[in-house]
């Protein structure tokens, strides 16, 4: 039964794979009646879209924030262009634009939508809006205004609108309070054995859901200030309440439909590999905590290893949990907001509650005894949530919205800063005039418009 259900996954990615390859809004399957429930049920498009999800967080897009995070190093090939600015172009990540809304993304959320609807399924369509929000805000994060209100239908809308970075964010907010409702109704049976995080528990997607809306709303703090702050705190108590909770993608083997994206791109022997383009060290973030003497490092780097690329054997390896959403991450986003309304002393005492939780194993880090910080400042809290969120694209935000830590930029191509967005995808540019030319797009995006010199 197991093989059976990892040979259905594997061919859900390969379907997303496929769909990758085509123009996000252009296609028959947008023709495709939702509303059939014969086409497949909504377990087997969460299949697909949950391979899609973890992709997203932990391929393309993960790999460039390491980079410019300075938490790896490119010294080959694509990854030493992307590590220097100047190789990041139109093209370069369409792939990673189109997975919100094709195949594994928005196509199959909205039928699981469609079809859970009719069947009452309120657990599956609370799960499927958590999702959606999840994947249309890192798009939001990276692009700033993209298409949504017009992206569902092809046959209504040839050429989708752009929807502004900011009303974008604020539909991301209610999909997420819409999931959690639904969630809360316990009607229906949702994903069950095809969700390989939660087993479709819906306690713990409310958990996440909460974190998520924190994690948005930080993401608007560079504009709307104490408010944005305070709607944080607000999500952030609700949020994941213990490492048993955590969001963390499980891989199962060393094939490539089944491995960590990570392994498969940094070893030698891994079925995608490009070994040796992309090195974890020695990076801006292992110095620092090898100056910070902090004992976690063992767990990231293995400074000198060739053979993993200076990866630690327990994050170079095909079947290591990466983490994307955490307690730890939770604990971290309050500690911020708590700092950034003027309580500097709750924000301590949830600093060091965050230090403490890494005492005790979880699947994806070693137990480390850390000791408490004596004082709270903003750089204290985002220096340990900087090395907390290696490999994770939350990174960037987080850097954006706060210049800590005080990375130097590699050169100066993009005039001294470290590049704030991403250019829109030459393939949809090229079909939707919608999108503007490169000359015509903003250098940042509506929510930081101030650059980290």
């Amino acid at each position: 039964m197991k093989k059976q259900f990892k040979g259905a996954i594997c061919a859900a990615v390969l379907t997303v794979a496929a769909a990758g390859c085509n123009n996000f809004l252009k296609g028959g399957d947008l023709t495709t009646d939702p509303n059939n429930p014969l086409n497949a049920s909504p377990k087997q498009f969460f299949g697909s879209v949950q391979s899609n999800l973890w992709q997203m967080q932990s391929g393309d897009l993960a790999r460039l924030t390491s980079l410019w995070m300075q938490q790896t190093i490119g010294v080959a090939r694509q990854m030493l262009n992307e590590y220097q600015y100047n190789g990041v172009v139109e093209g370069s990540f369409d792939a990673e634009f189109s997975r919100a809304y094709q195949g594994g993304g928005r196509l199959d959320l909205l039928k699981i939508d469609s079809i859970s609807s009719i069947f009452g399924d309120s657990l599956m369509l609370g799960v499927s809006k958590i999702v959606e929000a999840w994947m249309i805000g890192t798009d939001a994060d990276i692009w700033g205004d993209i298409p949504f209100s017009q992206a569902d239908s092809f046959s209504v809308y040839k050429q989708p609108v752009l929807d502004p970075q900011q009303t974008v964010y604020t539909d991301v907010q209610n999909l997420l309070s819409e999931g959690i409702a639904d969630l809360a109704t316990g009607a229906g049976v949702g994903p069950e054995e095809f969700d390989l995080v939660y087993g479709g528990d819906p306690t713990k997607w409310t958990e996440l859901a909460h974190t998520l809306k924190a994690r948005f709303f930080l993401h608007t703090a560079e504009q709307l200030g104490t408010p944005a702050y305070q709607s944080a705190l607000a999500e952030a108590a609700l949020g994941i309440s213990s490492n048993d909770n955590d969001y963390i993608a499980n891989f199962s083997g060393s094939q490539a439909l089944e491995s960590n994206p990570w392994w498969q791109f940094v070893d030698a022997n891994g079925p995608t590999g490009r070994s040796g383009d992309l090195v974890a060290g020695p990076s801006f973030l292992s110095n620092l905590m090898t100056s910070l003497s902090d004992p976690r490092r063992a767990d990231y780097y293995d400074i000198g290893n060739e053979d993993t690329g200076d990866f630690s054997a327990v994050r170079e390896n095909p079947t290591y949990p990466q983490p994307f959403v955490t307690f730890n991450e939770n604990l971290l986003i309050m500690a911020e907001a708590q700092f950034q309304t003027g309580n500097p002393g709750g924000a301590l005492t949830t600093l060091n509650q965050e230090r403490a939780a890494w005492a005790t194993t979880t699947p994806w880090h070693s137990a480390y005894t850390l000791p408490a910080i004596g004082s709270s400042s903003l750089s204290a809290i985002m220096t340990e949530k900087y090395i907390v969120l290696f490999q994770n694209i939350e990174t960037w935000n987080d850097y954006k919205r706060t210049c800590i830590p005080n990375l130097t930029p590699v050169n100066n191509s993009q005039g001294g800063v470290i590049p704030g967005r991403l250019l829109y995808p030459l393939q949809e540019r090229q079909t939707n005039p919608n999108i503007p030319l490169p000359s015509q797009q903003p250098a940042r995006n509506w929510n930081d418009p101030n650059p980290c010199t």
